[in-house]
């Protein structure tokens, strides 16, 4: 079971990781697309920074899940270097139960966003929020995901973390 839980973890983050390639690609080409426009031609497109803004919240939620399926997103270092070392491994695994979580729970507040404002589009683009907000509970799950291989992972290994 581990192993097939690695296996899919592994998946996903060379998804994410393509993922992110694409994402920072399209805001390289809109960015400079916009300043070629603007500064030479003294006009520009509109939807290009909303596409911008939208592959940027992209790139954060589904960069922050691949980080926590490489356990480096943001932790408490100074109290993993306050505490003994034999309690450091029982204080990561508790750090990931409260990330975990909290995350979880934020992946309910994304869908109720998802039914309040789904129905909208956005201004430029006129492309349904639902998309936009969908992101959320998608890069949300995935990090609960990994949290959770992370978590047992832990368990299961004698070394520390």
């Amino acid at each position: 079971m581990l192993k097939g839980l690695n296996k899919v973890s592994d998946g996903l983050n060379k998804i994410i990781r393509w993922i992110l390639i694409l994402c920072f690609s399209v805001m390289t080409v809109t960015y400079f697309g916009q300043i070629v426009l603007r500064y030479v031609f003294q006009t520009g497109l509109h939807w290009t920074e909303e596409l911008t803004r939208y592959t940027n919240t992209a790139m954060v939620m589904f960069g922050s899940a691949f980080m926590a399926g490489k356990n480096s997103h943001i932790n408490v270092s100074a109290l993993e270097i306050a505490v003994p070392k034999r309690f450091k491994k029982a204080l990561i695994i508790i750090q990931q139960l409260i990330t975990g979580t909290f995350f979880t729970w934020v992946i309910f507040i994304a869908f109720d966003m998802i039914r309040l404002a789904g129905t909208q589009v956005s201004t430029n683009m006129r492309i349904p929020m639902r998309f936009v907000y969908g992101i959320f509970p998608i890069a949300f799950s995935i990090l609960v995901f990994q949290v959770v291989v992370f978590i047992i992972n832990s368990l299961m290994t004698k070394e520390d973390v």
